[in-house]
């Protein structure tokens, strides 16, 4: 800022970041800066308030989990598998017993107050995270923060009186340092026109919401909040990852226009809602749904969705302090299925371990977790547990139609993994059947694509299942080796890859030649820059968040497949991910999909 006699100049300036999240943006920016746990003040307490301060503390707990569920049934919330996610994931936070020893063990033992001891706990989990050799934990200091902070609101014996998020005007842009998921709800989404974040990956929690809010975002905005201030007026363009800081008259129309053209795109696909996925020649592509849990298929049924691609059923292991019965899995699958009315269900077995830690079936950090023991590899270990599931999921499929119902392993590498499952699939099938209880006649048996060693013999792998589940995100994870929550590598996380390009290639010919069906449903399937791409390697079945479907919908409805095919082919010969990318951004303009 230039200041000369009575005048203030705003000096123009742009910040360049990370677009996580698509649209334009203009407002006043309001700066969130974060209350440091080192200023709580600590208290003394006497041997007589011990039981009290620990009281307080179980209270806060009990009042925190309410207000989590209360989240957990916002329309915003409810309607998002990957938001409501986020916070039933809070839930196990906040019930981890780990957690709730050491903050009783501190009050006894150090006879300080619970605000201060809880506030210590806290920072030492969250430094623990942070300090871990592996990002993908890193960005788990986040919600543990984020949960460490509801609690000590709710220790507090009176309310903070720290900024609310009603203390700016309507149509901000919040800048922060990074932000929590309690952050952004606790904002009307009416009141947030974008965000932009010094720090963040594609996959924090803080992107996931933005993009399933439809908040225009950027991420990795270095020195952020050194060089903007509150009222500063900015224009988020995600278009270019810009971030425009005082700009002039000319930018402000320049961009209004663009923000109105932009709004304009998302009438007309809003409008097309109800119409076929098909494509100008006749050509059908099955846009399906991921969901986690009942409450998502209001959102599936909104979108129009043609079924359920993925059904995620970790979330009963990870929110739970006892193991769901068979009869529980059983009523939550079939309460799905019946919603469906009639259309297709694929159910994938449990998928913990990674980023996803239960202590229900005992996996613990890993040095390096997405390596490690998850998903089959910890199913076919916990064998009573994974039969438990596969018989709730084998006696819903007795409910269906042939055809209509699947089941999906994911995390397969190799042929003796598949066998061994499919074995004992066919051992609980068989134990149905003696049990006299009703079991299905043909139940279709899939698994993920997302380790190379599966995409390299496909041709193999199909002559054992029936479909194929293309899982887009870890596929390039493994391919290239990349972590792609570590903002330091995060720019290697490139789906356009040519090496990503040609096994998902690959898999879809493969398929084709040995009448196996094959889908993709990682979040290149819901991302409108790659649907063209997606339809001209060859794949029909795409599934993804139920939001999303509108947006790719209505590219497959104003393009012929056909042409596609022949204007993606010269892209399997290029070089790299940014030639390719160029590439596909000049198909999607000469198309008008831009």
């Amino acid at each position: 800022m230039i200041r000369c006699r009575n005048f203030v100049f705003k000096a123009f300036f742009m910040l360049k970041g990370l677009a996580i999240s698509p649209g334009y943006a203009m407002g006043q920016v309001y700066c969130l800066r974060h209350i440091q746990l080192e200023s709580i003040e600590s208290s003394t307490i006497s041997s007589s308030e011990i039981d009290n301060e620990i009281d307080r503390f179980k209270n806060a707990i009990e009042i925190s989990r309410s207000e989590i569920n209360q989240l957990l049934e916002l329309p915003q919330i409810k309607s998002s598998l990957e938001i409501s996610n986020i916070f039933q994931a809070h839930l196990t936070l906040i019930d981890d017993p780990d957690l709730q020893k050491e903050v009783s063990k501190r009050i006894k033992n150090q006879m300080h107050d619970v605000q201060s001891v809880v506030g210590s706990v806290i920072k030492d989990y969250s430094n623990f995270f942070r300090n871990l050799p592996d990002p993908q934990f890193q960005g788990k200091a986040i919600d543990i923060m984020d949960v460490g902070k509801r609690i000590l609101k709710n220790c507090r014996k009176r309310k903070s009186s720290s900024t609310s998020s009603n203390s700016f005007e309507e149509g901000m842009i919040i800048a922060a340092e990074d932000l929590t998921p309690s952050e952004i709800v606790g904002f009307s989404p009416s009141r947030i026109r974008g965000i932009v974040i010094e720090a963040g990956t594609p996959t924090s929690h803080a992107s996931i919401l933005a993009r399933s809010l439809g908040i225009p975002a950027l991420i990795q905005v270095k020195e952020l909040m050194q060089k903007v201030h509150n009222g500063c007026y900015a224009i988020i363009d995600a278009s270019c990852g810009q971030l425009i800081v005082n700009p002039d008259e000319s930018l402000r129309h320049k961009y209004t226009c663009e923000l109105e053209n932009f709004r304009q795109r998302q009438q007309k696909v809003l409008a097309s809602m109800s119409e076929p996925s098909i494509s100008i020649d006749n050509i059908p592509v099955s846009l399906k749904a991921n969901i986690g849990q009942l409450s998502d298929l209001d959102a599936v049924q909104a979108n129009n969705a043609d079924g359920i691609g993925l059904y995620r059923t970790e979330f009963a292991y990870l929110t739970r302090r006892t193991f769901p019965t068979e009869n529980e899995l059983f009523q939550a699958y079939s309460e799905v299925f019946g919603k469906l009315n009639g259309a297709s269900l694929t159910i994938r077995t449990i998928d913990i371990g990674g980023d996803k830690i239960s202590h229900l079936m005992g996996n613990t950090l890993e040095r390096n977790p997405e390596l490690g023991w998850r998903a089959v590899r910890m199913a076919l270990d916990c064998e009573e547990v994974f039969t438990t599931q596969l018989r709730a999921i084998l006696r819903v499929a007795a409910l269906a139609r042939s055809g209509q119902m699947g089941i999906l392993f994911p995390m397969i590498s190799n042929i003796e993994e598949l066998r061994k499952i499919k074995q004992l699939l066919n051992r609980t099938h068989e134990g149905l059947i003696k049990s006299g209880e009703p079991s299905p006649e043909n139940i279709k048996i899939g698994i993920m694509v997302e380790i190379p060693s599966v995409a390299l013999l496909a041709e193999r792998f199909a002559k054992e299942v029936d479909f194929f589940a293309i899982g887009s995100n870890d596929l390039v994870q493994y391919t290239l080796a990349v972590d792609r929550t570590n903002s330091k590598v995060s720019h290697l996380y490139q789906p356009a890859n040519p090496a990503v390009i040609q096994l998902i290639k690959h898999v879809v010919d493969v398929a084709r030649q040995n009448n196996v069906k094959v889908s993709l449903c990682g979040e290149i399937a819901g991302d409108v820059r790659y649907t063209i791409l997606l339809l001209g390697l060859g794949l029909r079945e795409l599934s993804m968040n139920s939001i999303l479907i509108p947006a790719v919908k209505q590219i497959i409805r104003n393009v012929s497949i056909c042409e596609i095919e022949k204007l993606v082919e010269p892209l399997l010969h290029l070089d790299t991910s940014e030639e390719v990318e160029r590439a596909l951004d000049k198909l999607n303009q000469k198309l008008g999909l831009q």
